[in-house]
């Protein structure tokens, strides 16, 4: 099968195909509401992916989870919650799969998983510009414009980074931005709408999605990009495209039409904020001040999922060290119900 071929999966003959009732059942269910900082109603969907490799190995697809069942809060009506509760994931699987094995392991944390089908979603590692690395940036673009399609803010998450405090304050601190996504590590102003990203690399590990028509149009065409350029033999990945696919509407339309961020890279971080700030030190700490502005840590470029799961342990057992209980630094947030 030719990526393509592998296209037609996600994007059918006219548009991109629906999402699935097992999806929008739920999404539906899992949702979040919260005030913004105007005041406003949000409701937002809370996203990842996973491959059926995912679940096998030395558990980081249960350490994300854990780091989001970590982040707790109370209801208007005093219930308890936490964000694991909130979270849909969908699993790369074959057709006339299921989404079995990802329940197994993630309905003790309260999170759904619904299936995503597609011939190159084996139960092998995807390994990089493969073809079903291609497909998973189908799979990735689909599940964003699902969501929104329904009408909900879409914060979606990789799922190899654990989270210290709860992310979604720091979200709505920014009420006026439409699209904010993480980046390579540096200082950056991310509170001003813009109409464009800072001339540095995205990471789309970390990406929120107002639920609007115009945004809902942005990831229609950044999935439609995709499709032409394979069937024009040049495929591409989601992160090489989703700069330029926002900043086409941005650029031409304005900041008030569709505004743009890339998410501050000392609170959505990578690697001890590698070539921006110091690195570890004599013990193998990152430097204290630096650990208190982390609000998740990413890992995409270390290794296998059984190297990216020690490194996982060892970012939260430094931050437990240095700065104290996970979570324990975050803001209010204000639910609806």
């Amino acid at each position: 099968m030719t990526v393509a071929e592998m296209s037609e999966w996600f994007w059918g003959p006219n548009a991109a195909r629906l999402p699935t009732r097992d999806f929008v059942e739920a999404v539906q269910a899992s949702q979040l509401r919260v005030y913004d900082g105007r005041g406003r109603e949000r409701k937002i969907s809370i996203l990842s992916i996973a491959s059926e490799f995912s679940f096998m190995g030395d558990g980081m697809w249960q350490l994300f989870l854990q780091s989001m069942q970590n982040i707790t809060f109370a209801h208007r009506d005093g219930r308890q919650d936490h964000l694991a509760a909130h979270l849909v994931a969908t699993v790369m699987t074959l057709p006339n799969g299921t989404a079995d094995s990802c329940t197994r392991v993630s309905q003790p944390y309260g999170t759904r998983c619904v299936p995503i089908t597609c011939p190159m979603f084996t139960h092998e590692n995807y390994h990089y510009k493969s073809p079903p690395f291609y497909a998973l940036s189908f799979a990735k673009i689909k599940t964003i414009l699902d969501a929104l399609t329904l009408g909900f803010d879409v914060f979606f998450l990789d799922g190899d980074q654990v989270f210290f405090r709860n992310p979604l304050p720091y979200f709505m601190a920014r009420p006026d931005i439409d699209v904010m996504v993480s980046g390579e590590c540096q200082r950056r102003d991310d509170t001003i709408p813009s109409d464009r990203f800072p001339p540095v690399a995205n990471n789309i590990g970390v990406l929120y999605f107002r639920a609007r028509p115009i945004v809902t149009r942005a990831i229609i065409n950044w999935m439609g990009w995709l499709t032409n350029l394979a069937h024009g033999k040049r495929p591409s990945l989601d992160q090489s495209t989703f700069g330029f696919a926002m900043e086409c509407i941005s650029k031409d339309l304005g900041t008030k039409v569709m505004s743009l961020s890339m998410l501050a890279g000392e609170a959505f971080c990578q690697w001890c904020m590698r070539g921006h700030s110091p690195g570890r030190g004599a013990d193998n700490m990152c430097p204290t001040v630096t650990v208190r502005e982390w609000v998740s840590f990413h890992v995409p470029c270390d290794g296998d999922m059984n190297q990216k799961a020690r490194t996982m342990r060892e970012l939260l057992a430094m931050y437990q060290r240095l700065v104290g209980p996970v979570h324990s630094l975050s803001a209010p947030m204000a639910t609806v119900t």
